[in-house]
């Protein structure tokens, strides 16, 4: 994980900031996903391997709005990462790198792609079911302060917001969005809430994909460490600890030595392992970047298999030549490249490693 986040430093230093935060969340309620499992009488957590395929079919599709077809601007890099709920639903983190000409520098550009507010039922009624369904928060607070979301009497997720009537971004380079009291309300878990309770989204993106699309815009210096750590953050890990039960019941509290007797486990769920069986991709990037490792004279890496001689393994190219010493023949070799510095060198230059076989 430390790899893929310098790799997101390295596109970040090439291409600049990213722009847009976007987390997208498998809908189990999709209508693909139903239409295979109503007949059989199923749920959607009966079947992860469907869950898994129409989930990489829309995240495939909503990467390729985003890229390919410039729906919000046109992209010159982008990241994403597949996470896994504890309940088995996957979802996308997916970092959007901005072409200068298309990015959103000011407030009033950030209100035309995103939005915090309840719409208006009479002007939008499909646009208002779908922020109903998939983009409140809670509710949590003093109407409820048994969710899940809930830390010391307080919502982990700083919700509700305070109403905010024009968009702003604060001094530590977070955008604090539009959220007007204009009276505008739904009804969640038979509790009353408005603006304040509404996950940022975009519109076009909810209303084609019907599921939870959070859309946050980042493009500030001071908070692209904690994104690209947030996105790479890893896998769920649990201890579990294993005690035999002299009752062969297992009400009995018992005393367990954290020390002595641990298990240190991944958390895999039914989606994942479905997702990996697939072959499906975790992480993804691009432009593509080349990591560049460097050594002292003499102290190159070699390998080689338990069944290879030692004189066929002397015999390779690689014992006396690396991409770093190739750098250094280079810069006697050719002119433009005693400007580029290594990290540089790869844009310019290819490092055939077949002949190194």
């Amino acid at each position: 994980m430390d790899q893929l986040y310098f790799d997101g430093m390295a596109i970040c230093n090439y291409v600049g900031f990213p722009d847009l935060f976007i987390t997208f969340t498998c809908n189990p309620n999709w209508p693909e996903i139903q239409r295979l499992l109503g007949s059989v009488h199923l749920k959607a957590s009966d079947r992860p391997d469907i869950i898994s395929r129409v989930f990489k079919m829309k995240f495939d599709e909503l990467l390729s709005d985003l890229t390919k077809k410039s729906l919000l601007g046109k992209v010159l890099a982008y990241m994403y990462t597949i996470e896994f709920q504890k309940r088995g639903l996957p979802h996308a983190h997916i970092l959007i790198f901005l072409h200068p000409s298309n990015k959103y520098p000011t407030p009033s550009d950030i209100d035309r792609i995103i939005s915090a507010e309840i719409p208006d039922q009479d002007t939008n009624e499909e646009l208002y079911n779908l922020v109903k369904t998939h983009m409140i928060h809670g509710p949590c607070g003093f109407a409820n302060r048994s969710s899940p979301c809930m830390k010391d009497g307080k919502c982990s997720k700083y919700f509700p917001k305070q109403f905010q009537p024009e968009t702003i971004v604060d001094q530590d380079g977070f955008p604090v969005y539009r959220r007007r009291d204009n009276g505008h309300t739904v009804l969640k878990s038979g509790i009353q809430v408005d603006n304040r309770n509404v996950v940022p989204y975009n519109a076009k993106l909810l209303t084609k994909y019907q599921a939870h699309i959070n859309m946050e815009w980042c493009n500030q210096s001071t908070s692209i460490k904690y994104l690209f750590k947030y996105v790479n953050k890893g896998y769920d890990r649990i201890t579990a600890a294993i005690v035999p039960n002299d009752d062969g019941t297992s009400n009995q509290s018992q005393n367990i030595d954290e020390i002595k007797q641990y298990i240190d486990c991944r958390y895999v769920s039914p989606s994942e392992a479905s997702w990996r069986i697939f072959s499906f991709s975790i992480h993804g990037r691009k432009p593509a970047v080349e990591r560049l490792y460097f050594h002292c004279e003499g102290q190159n890496s070699v390998y080689y298999t338990d069944f290879d001689r030692i004189n066929t393994v002397l015999e390779k190219p690689s014992v006396t030549e690396s991409m770093f010493t190739s750098w250094f023949e280079a810069n006697c070799k050719y002119p433009e490249a005693q400007n580029l510095t290594y990290s540089k060198f790869v844009s310019k230059f290819v490092y055939v490693k077949k002949k190194r076989e």
